[in-house]
Parts: C-alpha cells; sequence; structure tokens
C-alpha cells in the first residue's frame, strides 16, 4: 500500500468507508511516525510540564449491541490532528496557551475482566496524578467512566458530581445478567462511591425505562430527556444545571457518550438511538458550562467501524476541543 505523504495517508485514512483498510491506514501511520500533532497542538512529552493528562480506555467487552470501540482512542487522536484543527475554540480561547497535555496511552485492558481492568485503570491513573492536574479519558463503552469516576474518587476523595451526557440513563442493577454491563455504569458508581444522587444530572436521555426512571426520581437524580434541550435550549439546560449543582462541590467529572447525539451526527456509535441532540446543541450546552470546576471528562462509545466518513470522530474532536475552552 503506497502512501504519497504522512498527512494525505491519515486523512485519507478517515474518509475510507471499509474499516479494515482505514485501520491498516492508520497502522501504518502510527510506525512510519507522523510530523502531525494531536490534541490541537497543545501536547508535551514531559509529565512534569503537563496539566492535562489522557489515558485511552480500549475495551469494549461491555457492549450490549455493536462491539468496536475499543478501537476508538487512537481514531480520537488522529481526529484531533493540529493538521486539521487550529488551536482556537469558537469562543476565541488559545488551546495552546491554555493547555500542556501529556498522552499516556491507553490501559492494555482490552480482554481483562471489570475488576482487572478497574484496578489497572487506577494504578495509571495513580502514576500520573499530581497536584492541579486533570484527566481526560478516551473510551472505550461507557464502562470505562466506572473505571475512571470510581478510580478519581478513591485517589483524590473529593465531593465530586457528575453531569452526563447520554441517551440511556445506564441505571440496571444488571443488564442481561451482567452487573458490568455498559447499561449499568450510573448504578455502579452510585452503589461503589458516596456520589450524592442530587449532584448527577443525566442530559439527551431518550431510551429509560419506568424501572430507571423511578430509581432516579426516588433518589433525587435530574433526568433532562432529549425533549427537555428541544424545549427549554440547550443553554437555558446549562444554567438550569448549573443553579442546581450542590454547593461546596470539589469539582466535577463530565461524561459524553456520543450516542447522545442524534445517528446522523454520531453514526459510528454502539446503540444508536434515532431523535436525538444536533452537534451544535451539544456544544451550546458545553459552552454555558463555563464556570463549573471540571476535574476530567470522558467520551466514550465511538465506534469507528461504523462510522461512515469519520463524521462521528471528528465530532467528537470538536466536542474535546470546545471542552478544553471551557475548562
Amino acid at each position: 500500500m503506497l502512501i504519497k505523504s504522512r498527512k494525505k495517508g491519515l486523512f485519507d485514512a478517515f474518509f475510507l468507508t471499509n474499516f479494515k483498510e482505514k485501520k491498516a491506514h492508520i497502522e501504518i501511520m502510527t510506525e512510519a511516525g507522523s510530523d502531525y500533532n494531536s490534541f490541537f497542538g497543545a501536547t508535551t512529552n514531559n509529565i512534569n510540564f503537563a496539566n492535562l493528562s489522557v489515558l485511552g480506555i480500549p475495551r469494549d467487552s461491555a457492549s450490549s449491541f455493536r462491539d468496536g470501540a475499543r478501537d476508538a482512542p487512537q481514531y480520537i487522536r488522529y481526529a484531533t490532528s493540529n493538521t486539521l484543527y487550529n488551536p482556537f475554540t469558537e469562543t476565541g480561547r488559545n488551546i495552546q496557551q491554555t493547555w500542556q497535555i501529556f498522552d499516556i496511552g491507553d490501559a492494555p485492558i482490552t480482554e481483562l475482566d471489570p475488576l482487572e481492568s478497574k484496578k489497572l485503570v487506577f494504578n495509571k491513573i495513580v502514576k500520573h496524578n499530581k497536584y492541579g492536574m486533570r484527566f481526560l479519558f478516551l473510551g472505550g463503552d461507557h464502562l470505562s467512566t466506572y473505571f475512571t469516576f470510581v478510580s478519581l474518587k478513591k485517589i483524590q476523595d473529593l465531593r465530586m458530581g457528575l453531569i452526563y451526557l447520554d441517551a440511556h440513563p445506564d441505571l440496571y442493577d444488571n443488564y442481561n445478567n451482567d452487573k458490568y454491563s455498559h447499561a449499568c455504569v450510573v448504578k455502579r458508581i452510585i452503589d461503589e462511591t458516596n456520589i450524592e444522587p442530587k449532584a448527577i444530572f443525566q442530559v439527551g436521555i431518550r431510551a429509560s425505562t419506568p424501572e430507571q426512571q423511578e430509581y432516579a426520581n426516588n433518589l433525587g437524580i435530574t433526568t433532562i430527556t432529549t425533549q427537555d434541550v428541544f424545549s427549554s435550549g440547550a443553554q437555558a439546560i446549562a444554567e438550569r444545571i448549573k443553579a442546581a449543582l450542590p454547593k461546596k462541590l470539589d469539582g466535577v467529572y463530565l461524561s459524553i457518550d456520543m450516542d447522545v447525539l442524534d445517528p446522523a451526527f454520531a453514526p459510528g456509535v454502539g446503540n444508536p438511538e434515532p431523535a436525538g441532540l444536533t452537534t451544535r446543541d451539544v456544544l451550546l450546552f458545553l459552552q454555558a458550562l463555563q464556570g463549573i470546576n471540571f476535574v476530567a471528562f470522558d467520551v466514550v462509545e465511538l465506534c469507528p467501524k461504523y462510522d461512515f466518513s469519520s463524521i462521528s470522530s471528528f465530532a467528537a474532536a470538536k466536542l474535546i476541543k470546545e471542552v478544553l475552552g471551557v475548562i
């Protein structure tokens, strides 16, 4: 396979529709090296200079429908290339002047069971945790958030809130007899940490069940449906959350499941749910969260092999860029 230039080969890979061929392009680029810089050119090779660390969670064993999220971290990295994006957010913030981003790489957990995976992720975070460090986690299916949130709570002992963008509430106690399904993430977090349910805000929900909604209502979890966002507007919803966050939180964790977007804007996801939010809706919502003390965020459930023309990968990159402009 001939690649005439590194940049051309890189972006040809994103627009291929054949996943095997696309993956081969990415692997060649990885082996050959490249002059591109991920995360909008704001990376550093020295952890001592970093104020944000990135960890990939290449695991999709918890997925209930489509697999493939294990391949997402590397695709997201390439989608944030500074050969495509300048370092400025829509609000004018220069990512390169704000962030020094250290890429830890991927946690080698693809074939591990959930508890082994959680332990390994914990050890990775401990090793790279330092005063003032923020984290970005690249899923993987949504169980990634269980690994990372529980680990951060244990390591940093923060009074932490959770803003959870998803088409699904993930509040099952078990799903198909699996307590570690991606449909059980928030329930596991509640069970294993001292998070206050009133500090949990679920946004974009449109595929809940009476069982899950009753559980959320009884605990005081705030559920904001896709219809709520369309009726009130994304910015108004963000302001509502800011006003309702419990006082004296040490920080907030933001989790973005790519299926919060309508499949027209993110076709490459594990559980596509039609009638979702637009990319612009989510961007307006995120931008309006300015002022919240985010200690970590993640992007999960991207499945590159179902991602036509890499629409979902580039959407993920755009969301990451704007969140970096808000923190």
